[in-house]
């Protein structure tokens, strides 16, 4: 065999980008190029291509080296890897403390804990903090705490507790969790407003840099935004707002913002958007850094300690099971991004208190991620990727944009309280929702690919919140969840799901792409489709539909057969008792004709399949 080198990229000329473009006009015939982009939720384009032109103009530094695009550390997570935190919102002490010993000898290497009696750790007194911190060796464990309420309440309790242990200030690591904007996203509340909050935190702040110079007690949590449905772009520039204004707050109060900086941990969630999640992290790296040095702060006052949580907006009640692969594919953004922690959510989370299988499975996930996928041994593997350094950049900038905005409306507080946030996040919602209710944004067992005849998992829940003027979280999937618990609900009166009779026209290799579509829509909203098999008589069908027992039938079948045997069809089975009949496709100049003849609703793809179920909901008799 030769052993002279092959260097096959010598013999070709390099293309230039016009001739790539020259290339792509021609095989787009005649449609517009914008046909090769994609849009993102926060205003961003996606183009079909990136070149070293583009990543040029966003080029960051080495890691390590502020603005801190590629990480804080020189090395990335290579010498020890990110810390494995998980997060524990039971609505028990005891049992929270088991939870936190099992992980903790399990794997896990840091705890966030959730505290408050709506949902998180109901910690009423000192006490109680110590018998949840129990298992928790202070000098080794990160402990970070998320107060829901009452900011300023549980951080000397945890300072009392290490030192009735013996564990001296200095070798506390993680966060304190006051956070009196975040507690106000949540709950619309916040007695005597954020400048009230930080003055008091202040002397805390202050003391803490020189006695436990790892410990931060302030936060920043976006989770009250990203819970109730925030664009990446808008958690990041509220991220950012909120940073700015704390930084403020506690200059007033007498600390400087190289101080302030230092003692401030952010908390970011991460959403579907493989690739955009990976870009907000970096940028949140990259704005703070700008944040920082604007307010005269030192570049290692600039570098941010960030911790990722699994987004619980993506998750889904309904087969929970691809939750697993959803927190993989976010953790995975997570840590190639760089985040310093990160909690990936149990699957079963969104059904109420996770079991130990649950948590088990969650903490392996990034355990795998290190240990097996080797993860850690890159320092900034996004980094030199043409497209990501590019979306880094845009995200930052459109970031940038909306903390602009929100300086002018006066700062974060003023805009919770003016109702702009909510008013964003509504039109955010709105935009998503359309996108989910006709499966441009599809959800992989819910409204793709749905299972009617899933085993149903079940873990203790707790009362619901009380409703309150904080910002309402919400989950991408309860539309069409909603409609499999109607069907559940009617299953269990009436022993039966709803159905329907599918009318399946022509051949198998004829009707069988599109019925398959339609069975599959047709579960999305617990409704069940029975009789596929192709017909070829009119009188047969409608006789098959009257012994069926339905009241519902879908006619499905290639377009051509639609002209002959539409008409007719719903006639004969409305005279068999048919109270709607549905047709598969796009009916196109055919509409006024067909729905003359009786049909009722067309189904197909990109149609608001949400509002098209929920009609037929009613025309079964669904509540």
């Amino acid at each position: 065999m030769s052993q002279v080198p092959l260097h096959i990229a010598q013999e070709f000329k390099a293309p230039s980008v016009d001739e790539w473009r020259r290339l792509v006009d021609k095989d787009l015939k005649g449609k517009p190029f914008t046909v090769l982009q994609s849009a993102l939720e926060g205003g961003l384009t996606l183009q079909p291509l990136y070149t070293q032109a583009d990543a040029a103009q966003a080029t960051p530094e080495s890691p390590g080296v502020a603005p801190y695009v590629r990480g804080t550390q020189p090395l990335g997570q290579t010498e020890g890897g990110w810390l494995v935190c998980q997060e524990y919102a039971e609505p028990d002490v005891v049992a929270a403390a088991e939870a936190l010993r099992v992980d903790l000898d399990k794997g896990a290497l840091a705890v966030w804990l959730c505290l408050g009696e709506a949902q998180g750790i109901p910690v009423r007194s000192q006490g109680d903090l110590e018998r949840l911190l129990a298992p928790v060796r202070l000098a080794e464990t990160p402990v970070h705490l998320e107060p829901e309420a009452t900011p300023l309440v549980f951080a000397p309790q945890l300072l009392a507790v290490a030192e009735k242990v013996g564990v001296p200030r200095k070798a506390l690591q993680g966060s304190l969790g006051i956070d009196p904007l975040g507690i106000l996203a949540r709950s619309g509340a916040l007695p005597g407003g954020a400048a009230t909050t930080l003055a008091e935190a202040a002397p805390l702040v202050t003391s803490l840099r020189e006695t436990a110079p790892n410990l931060r007690p302030v936060l920043v949590s976006t989770r009250a935004y990203a819970d109730a449905g925030a664009t990446s772009v808008h958690e990041l520039a509220w991220a950012m707002a909120t940073g700015v204004e704390y930084l403020r707050g506690l200059e007033r109060a007498g600390v400087a913002p190289e101080t302030g900086a230092r003692a401030i941990q952010f908390a970011l969630s991460v959403g579907g958007q493989f690739f955009p999640e990976i870009a907000k992290l970096r940028a949140a790296r990259l704005l703070w850094s700008k944040v920082v040095a604007a307010s005269g702060g030192s570049p290692e006052a600039q570098a941010m300690v960030l911790h990722a949580r699994t987004a619980s907006a993506t998750k889904t009640q309904r087969d929970p099971w691809v939750n697993i692969l959803r927190a993989t594919s976010e953790s995975f953004a997570a840590v190639v991004a760089g985040a310093d922690s990160v909690s990936t959510s149990p699957f079963d989370a969104p059904l109420g208190t996770p079991d130990e299988m649950g948590r088990r499975l969650a903490r392996n996930t990034q355990l795998i991620l290190r240990d097996e996928s080797s993860l850690n041994r890159v320092a900034d593997p996004a980094g030199g990727s043409y497209y990501l350094e590019q979306l880094t950049s845009d995200i930052a900038r459109a970031a940038w944009t909306e903390l602009r905005r929100i300086e002018a409306l006066g700062g974060m507080e003023k805009a919770l309280a003016q109702g702009d946030i909510a008013r964003v996040l509504a039109e955010t919602r709105a935009a998503r929702d359309k996108a989910v209710r006709s499966r441009r944004q599809p959800i992989v067992g819910v409204s793709e690919f749905p299972h009617l005849g899933e085993a149903p998992v079940k873990r203790p829940s707790r009362p619901a919140a009380p409703s309150g003027a904080g910002l309402a979280p919400t989950r991408v999937a309860e539309a069409f969840e909603s409609l499999r618990d109607a069907s559940d609900r009617y299953l269990a009166a009436k022993g039966t799901r709803p159905f329907a009779f599918m009318a399946s026209l022509g051949t198998v290799a004829e009707h069988t792409a599109r019925s398959t579509w339609v069975v599959n829509a047709l579960a999305s909203g617990g409704i069940e489709a029975r009789e596929q098999h192709g017909f070829a008589d009119v009188a047969e069908t409608a006789q098959r539909f009257a012994e069926s027992g339905a009241s519902l039938a879908v006619i499905s079948g290639p377009d051509a057969l639609y002209p002959e045997w539409v008409p007719a069809l719903t006639a004969a089975l409305e005279a068999k008792g048919a109270r709607a009949v549905v047709v598969a496709g796009r009916p196109g100049d055919q509409e006024a004709a067909f729905r003359a003849a009786g049909v009722d609703l067309f189904i197909f793809a990109g149609a608001d399949l949400f509002a098209l179920l929920s009609s037929l909901h009613a025309q079964l008799g669904v509540a």
